[in-house]
C-alpha cells in the first residue's frame, strides 16, 4: 500500500513532520512540540510525566506569563520615547524595578531546577565505589537482578567500569560498579583506580561500600574524610553483614548513625538501601507539579535571559535612558521567545524535530 501512494507522487513523512507542521501553523508552541520528542524518548516514569506537563502546555504558560508582563512594560518605556519632549512618565522606574526583580526571582528557579530536570530526563549517575573486594559487584548484580558483573574473591578484579540502569520510584539510576581504591603498582589495575576517582567527582551519588569483615574505625574514618572533601552526595555502607565483625558493628552504629548495614550476597537490607536512594535525591519540588527545565536549550534562552534582565536591573541603578533600558528588555524577550518559538530560525526547527524517532 505504501509503495503503491509513492508511485503515485506520495513520500514518507521525515522524522517529527507532523509534529513541525502543528507547530508552523500555531497548533503548538516549540516547547510543547519538543515535549512530543521527550514523551517518545522518556525511559522512566519520572520523565513521562514531566514530558506530558510540558506537551500540555505547563512550562509555556509560565514562559508566555514572564513575557506578557515584560512586552506590557517595554511598549510603555517605547511610548515614553515618543513623548520624550513632553517629559511624561507612562511608567514608574520603582514598579519596573520591583517587577524584573519578580521575573528574574522566577527565571532563576527555573535554572535551578535544570539539574532536577537533567536528572529527570537522563537518569542519576551512581557511583558504587569502595575498597576491593567490598562486594560492589554483587551489589550491583543484586541490585539489577542479574549477573552483570564478575564476582571473585581475588582482590582487583574489576578493572573498569560497568554501568546499567534501574528504575527506583520511577526514577532511572545508572549504578556504576567501580575498580577498587588502593595504592597499587599494576599499571592496567592503576588506570581503573583513576577512572574510578574520576567517575566519582563527576557522580550525582555515592554508594561507598565498607567490607564489615575487613576493616576497622580508623579505616571507616579516613575514608569517610576524603568523601566530605570531594563534595558529593553519598550514602556510608557497610557490607556483608553476614561476616561482620559484632564488635565493630556496634562501634559504628554508635559513630555513624546513619550507616546502612546490607549483605548484597544475601540480598539483605536491600529494600531499606534503595528507600534511602531516593531520599537522597531531591523529588520534591518535581513530585509537587512544579515546573522543571529539562531541556539544555530552555536551560541557555534562560541563563542568557537572566542576564538580560541583571542589565535592566544595572540599567536602573545607573539612571540610563529609556532607550538604553528598552533595548535591554528586548533582548530578554528574544531569549524568552526562542523557548517557546516566538522567535527561531530554519536551522534551529531542523535539528529538533530531526531527533524525533518515529514520524508523528
Amino acid at each position: 500500500m505504501l509503495q503503491l501512494l509513492q508511485e503515485n507522487g506520495c513520500r514518507m513523512a521525515t522524522a517529527g513532520e507532523y509534529t513541525m507542521r502543528a507547530y508552523l501553523n500555531g497548533r503548538m508552541d516549540l516547547s510543547r512540540a519538543e515535549a512530543v520528542g521527550d514523551v517518545i524518548a522518556s525511559e522512566s516514569a519520572a520523565a513521562h510525566k514531566q514530558a506530558v506537563h510540558q506537551m500540555r502546555g505547563g512550562f509555556s504558560k509560565e514562559i508566555d506569563g514572564l513575557r506578557e508582563r515584560l512586552i506590557h512594560f517595554a511598549s510603555l518605556l517605547e511610548l515614553e520615547l515618543d513623548f520624550s519632549e513632553e517629559d511624561v512618565e507612562f511608567v514608574s522606574r520603582e514598579v519596573l524595578r520591583q517587577l524584573v526583580e519578580r521575573i528574574l526571582r522566577l527565571v532563576e528557579e527555573l535554572i535551578l531546577s535544570f539539574d532536577l530536570g537533567n536528572v529527570i530526563k537522563n537518569g542519576v549517575p551512581t557511583v558504587i565505589a569502595g575498597k576491593p573486594n567490598a562486594g560492589k559487584s554483587t551489589l550491583l548484580n543484586a541490585l539489577l537482578n542479574e549477573e552483570k558483573a564478575i564476582v571473585s574473591d581475588i582482590a582487583g578484579t574489576t578493572r573498569d567500569f560497568i554501568e546499567d540502569e534501574l528504575s527506583l520510584g520511577g526514577v532511572i539510576f545508572r549504578f556504576i560498579d567501580t575498580a577498587g581504591l588502593r595504592e597499587t603498582t599494576d599499571t592496567i589495575e592503576a588506570i581503573g583506580v583513576s577512572r574510578t576517582q574520576e567517575k566519582m567527582r563527576t557522580a550525582s551519588l555515592i554508594l561507598y561500600l565498607f567490607d564489615l569483615s575487613d576493616t576497622d574505625l580508623v579505616e571507616v574514618h579516613r575514608d569517610l574524610n576524603k568523601l566530605d572533601n570531594l563534595g558529593v552526595p553519598y550514602l556510608k555502607v557497610g557490607n556483608k553483614l553476614d561476616a561482620a565483625k559484632l564488635n565493630l558493628v556496634n562501634e559504628l552504629q554508635i559513630t555513624y548513625p546513619d550507616m546502612l548495614f546490607i549483605s548484597a550476597g544475601n540480598k539483605e537490607n536491600l529494600e531499606l538501601l534503595k528507600a534511602r536512594i531516593l531520599e537522597l535525591v531531591n523529588l520534591d519540588k518535581f513530585r509537587t507539579g512544579n515546573t522543571v527545565v529539562t531541556n539544555v536549550r530552555h536551560y541557555d534562552s534562560l541563563t542568557k535571559t537572566r542576564e538580560s534582565l541583571l542589565e535592566v536591573l544595572g540599567g536602573l541603578d545607573q539612571l540610563v535612558t529609556n532607550d538604553f533600558l528598552a533595548m535591554d528588555i528586548r533582548r530578554a524577550l528574544h531569549y524568552l521567545g526562542e523557548i517557546t518559538g516566538e522567535v527561531t530560525t530554519d536551522d534551529l526547527l531542523a535539528n529538533i524535530f530531526s531527533k524525533f524517532c518515529i514520524g508523528k
